[in-house]
């Protein structure tokens, strides 16, 4: 299809497909939030958490993962690898086991294999499975990470370098070639004074600098204390601030340590949880929730090139009508091209699932998405990368029960929001 240049995004009708039914969507106003539940059997914590990825599709189908059981003491909670090969309309079950594990993390390379990460509780340490494409996605070939287990975790492929980079939050930071082979493993972060490495996340840029980021949590007191980032230029060997001050791990984890903190001065009494960050463009995009009274929701650009402090919106962070609010979100873009618009993806204060566009690497916003239906959402998260076929893919948990732990009365929903024409 033809775009005549001369139409402003505003005024431009797209063509889609819902289902088998085409649907108009006018771009500028609210484009479909495509739903389909995966599991209705679930525990409400089944796609924790937006820090890391568990969505990716490639030319083989979309794949997800989540969790179904979990036990109580953290030692037999049951996981699933699921796959769709009619572009999300319906999902079946790739691989499913029990360990003591949080749900596994995942990334895809050009050849369509797929790299999932989950970690044991157990034993200490952290196990990477690949399910190569060739054996149509059977029979992984599974591979120790030695003292990786942690409850939170983070991955980036690096396609150029043919490694991947696995973060954990018992402070240990890991490379490791695409056949499996662990080429190094070190301790990257330590305590500080006032608090500890709790969510840990990964991304690596076009440029193919890998940019860590973490929140914190206080000493013997539930309170997420900060937020921070730093980089790497050389694969993980010597890391920066974004100053392009050296900083030498271990690195201290809080405020009191060298990483820039993105979390303000004033913030440090009330929870504040990075959701997701991402880079584009040479920009670092942030989307945090410090919960304050009254609450802000912060989007956060910084320059990679100055390490300038650009924009901070907050303490909403909107488009016209729809309103990113919550712990969780994720942001996306077109990995294949620097012009791309950036998509930030969460839920609203009244549980719509909802997506907003910037055409000018976050100067402005607009909507993008919301849809129909409100949700009970728990971490909503998706792949950092638009599809080839131009949608936004994540997965989120429509929580039903007070006690998320064991309960499994909640459902696993999948996503997809198609892009703008451009894309």
């Amino acid at each position: 299809m033809a775009y005549a240049s001369s139409l402003t995004r505003s005024a431009f009708i797209a063509l889609c497909v819902v289902g088998c039914q085409p649907v108009c969507i006018a771009l500028g106003q609210s484009a479909p939030v495509q739903l389909v539940c995966v599991d209705d059997d679930a525990i409400g914590y089944a796609t924790f958490q937006s820090h890391n990825q568990k969505v990716v599709a490639n030319g083989h189908g979309i794949f997800m993962t989540h969790l179904r059981r979990r036990n109580v003491e953290y030692t037999a909670q049951t996981w699933r690898l699921s796959r769709s090969t009619d572009r999300g309309r319906s999902f079946a079950t790739v691989y499913e086991a029990t360990h003591a594990t949080n749900p596994p993390v995942i990334e895809t390379d050009t050849d369509g294999n797929i790299y999932l990460v989950r970690a044991d509780f157990a034993d200490g340490n952290a196990y990477l499975y690949r399910f190569l494409a060739e054996k149509d996605f059977r029979d992984p070939v599974i591979t120790t990470i030695p003292n990786g287990a942690a409850g939170k975790y983070a991955m980036a492929l690096d396609s150029a370098r043919n490694r991947i980079y696995f973060f954990a939050h018992n402070n240990t930071f890991h490379v490791i070639d695409l056949d499996g082979r662990v080429r190094s493993s070190l301790q990257l972060v330590k305590p500080g004074k006032d608090a500890v490495l709790q969510y840990p996340l990964l991304y690596l840029d076009r440029d193919g600098s890998l940019h860590a980021a973490w929140t914190t949590q206080m000493h013997d007191r539930y309170l997420y204390w900060d937020i921070h980032h730093m980089l790497s230029r050389d694969a993980g060997r010597t890391w920066h601030d974004l100053r392009n001050h050296a900083i030498k791990p271990p690195v201290v984890a809080d405020h009191t340590g060298p990483a820039l903190r993105i979390s303000l001065d004033d913030e440090f009494e009330s929870h504040t949880w990075l959701s997701s960050f991402l880079v584009n463009d040479r920009k670092v995009h942030f989307l945090y929730l410090a919960q304050t009274d009254p609450p802000r929701q912060h989007y956060v650009r910084y320059d990679v090139a100055t390490g300038r402090r650009e924009i901070d919106r907050q303490p909403t962070f909107q488009g016209t009508a729809n309103r990113v609010h919550g712990l969780d979100g994720f942001f996306a873009v077109r990995a294949d091209r620097q012009d791309s618009p950036l998509y930030c993806v969460g839920r609203d204060k009244e549980g719509h699932v909802v997506c907003l566009s910037s055409d000018d690497n976050g100067d402005t916003w607009q909507d993008h998405a919301r849809s129909d239906r409100t949700f009970n959402v728990y971490s909503i998260g998706g792949c950092r990368h638009v599809t080839d076929d131009g949608h936004i893919i994540g997965s989120f948990t429509d929580s039903q029960s007070s006690n998320q732990a064991t309960a499994h009365n909640s459902s696993v929903y999948f996503f997809k929001i198609r892009t703008a024409p451009r894309d």
